[in-house]
């Protein structure tokens, strides 16, 4: 008979019922179970068990004929204890601490639940690669993810062999191929060991550690892939690098800057450069590089040469702004004057030809010519000494250094010494003039000029046709140094007074000596600069006096010895 205890009862109580119940199945002379159902009422009852028959002799009981009433037993209830004011904290501690450990329990099952299935799934990811090569893992460009170690090694293997057959790279310069690189050339191939290193390596990639470790391996290869490769040069790095040191070496060209070689006069612009050279440069560092990776991955291609650009400090455009034309000037020729006397300029000319003059130094037409002699090449002709045209040796200089000072003031020479004739002369004007006159130990007559620029100047002086009538010849002379750019010089002439001729005729007894009267004149020269065509400055040079010539009368009875 099962026992329904009532909710209210004390832990014990179940065990109690039941060990008095087979008490009394033993003690029962009709052997069976006689006792009380609990009853339940709403606050907790205690239980009334039979009494024992060693109880019942001392217990007052009614017959069997007596009714219940009268005669029936008598179960006294039980004298009930205080209640204690702490029990019922008791009970709601013991509760809480059940709840407490029913959760705790609850959500250690549930992370155990967790784990369990995490270690499932992650299982699910690892293990079907125990025995292959994970994703993202790359040999030689090919993935091996999925594939056993021997369809892997077959694999690569297969390939190395297509592209050792198939591979070649052609190293171009300036649109030519200028070598072939091959296997045969390299005499290339795979070392076993080698390869198998790299397999063994590649094979590591997910398969090393736990299988969460192995996990996280194979999550870095899907965000990394691994690359690897295996036909490298293998010893062979010898022959590329021969190969590129040979091509560099014709390449390379050092830079080299424009300079000037020396003059040749013969030439209308006299002046000889060596042009600048661009230099080229091959880094062969970086193509090295290229070669091996294209090796390693059996990648066949075109491999471009493009050496670096060096350029030179100095241009030949550069360097020609310093031998630009800055002063020329020509004067002609008389007709009559005499072959000799032709000679003479062209051998003043030719002292004078290709001389340089550094910056801060002065030349001198007396030094640069030397004497009028003809142990110096020169001729016996007609020349102005004394305000007399008398023969002498070097008849025709006058007009060589009056064709320099024009050319001089022009270049912006600073002009340090020069004098005018006495008189006019066929070649120039009033005031343009510059005489010259050698006497070795005495007093001379010179013609000079400084150069204050920064850079030399040169000249360059000749006798020619006159482009205007060639049956008539000029004497020309150029100077060259730096660029005048914008600017530009010119010598100007102006007659501020004419001195009249008052003075008495003078007789002569040389019929070519006779000459009418002549005014003089008193003339400034200026040095006026242009700048673009357009008059900038005027700067004054010289004041120069001519002196009024009297008349000449041929009468050799009246001429005075």
């Amino acid at each position: 008979m099962r026992n329904n205890r009532p909710s209210g009862r004390r832990p014990d109580t179940p065990q109690r019922v039941e060990n008095a119940a087979e008490q009394m199945r033993n003690t029962s002379p009709h052997g069976a179970f006689r006792g009380f159902v609990p009853q339940q009422t709403g606050a907790q009852q205690p239980v009334a068990y039979a009494a024992p028959p060693q109880a019942r002799s001392k217990t007052a009981y009614a017959s069997s004929s007596v009714s219940g009433s009268q005669r029936g037993f008598v179960n006294p209830e039980p004298q009930r204890k205080p209640k204690k004011k702490w029990k019922p904290l008791l009970i709601t501690l013991a509760v809480m601490l059940a709840l407490g450990g029913i959760a705790y329990a609850a959500s250690e099952a549930i992370r155990l639940s967790r784990e369990a299935e995490e270690k499932r799934l992650i299982s699910e990811q690892v293990t079907p690669y125990d025995n292959l090569y994970c994703p993202g893992v790359y040999v030689d460009g090919i993935h091996l993810g999925g594939m056993t170690p021997e369809q892997a090694m077959n694999s690569v293997q297969s390939q190395i062999n297509q592209r050792h057959d198939a591979w070649k790279v052609q190293l171009v310069y300036d649109g030519y191929v200028v070598a072939d690189i091959n296997t045969d050339v390299l005499n290339m191939g795979v070392d076993q060991n080698e390869l198998i290193n790299v397999m063994n390596e590649a094979w590591k990639q997910g398969h090393t550690g736990t299988i969460a470790e192995r996990y996280e391996q194979m999550v870095q290869l899907g965000r990394n892939q691994y690359q690897a490769y295996t036909a490298r040069p293998n010893g062979n790095t010898g022959e590329i690098d021969r190969i590129l040191a040979e091509l560099k070496s014709r390449i390379d060209v050092p830079a080299q800057d424009a300079y000037f070689q020396g003059m040749d006069i013969t030439r209308a612009y006299p002046f000889l450069f060596s042009e600048e050279v661009t230099g080229k440069n091959l880094d062969i560092a970086p193509v090295l590089e290229q070669l091996y990776h294209m090796v390693s991955t059996m990648t066949s291609g075109i491999v471009e040469l493009v050496p670096e650009t060096i350029e030179p400090q100095v241009k030949l455009a550069d360097l020609q702004k310093h031998y630009q034309l800055r002063g020329t000037a020509s004067t002609p020729i008389d007709r009559h004057s005499t072959e000799d006397r032709n000679n003479n300029i062209r051998r003043c000319f030719e002292l004078v030809c290709g001389y340089e003059l550094k910056p801060g130094k002065t030349f001198s037409f007396n030094n640069v010519v030397g004497e009028r002699s003809k142990a110096n090449g020169f001729f016996p002709a007609i020349e102005y000494i004394n305000d007399e045209h008398v023969e002498g040796i070097g008849g025709g200089a006058c007009q060589a250094s009056t064709t320099l000072y024009q050319a001089a003031v022009r270049a912006g020479m600073q002009i340090v010494s020069r004098k005018p004739h006495s008189d006019s002369v066929s070649y120039s004007d009033y005031g343009a003039d510059a005489t010259v006159y050698w006497m070795r130990g005495g007093n001379q007559i010179d013609m000079s000029f400084k150069n204050t620029t920064d850079y030399p100047v040169y000249i360059t002086a000749y006798v020619v046709a006159d482009p205007t009538n060639k049956k008539r010849l000029i004497a020309k002379a150029n100077i060259y140094g730096e660029d005048l750019g914008e600017i530009s010089y010119d010598l100007v002439t102006e007659t501020v007074e004419v001195l009249p001729s008052i003075m008495e005729p003078v007789y002569v007894s040389d019929k070519d000596s006779a000459a009418r009267a002549k005014d003089g004149c008193i003339v400034n020269s200026f040095r006026v600069e242009y700048t673009n065509g357009v008059m900038t400055d005027k700067k004054p040079l010289f004041k120069d006096t001519y002196k009024p010539k009297p008349e000449k009368i041929y009468d050799p009875s009246k001429a005075k010895d």
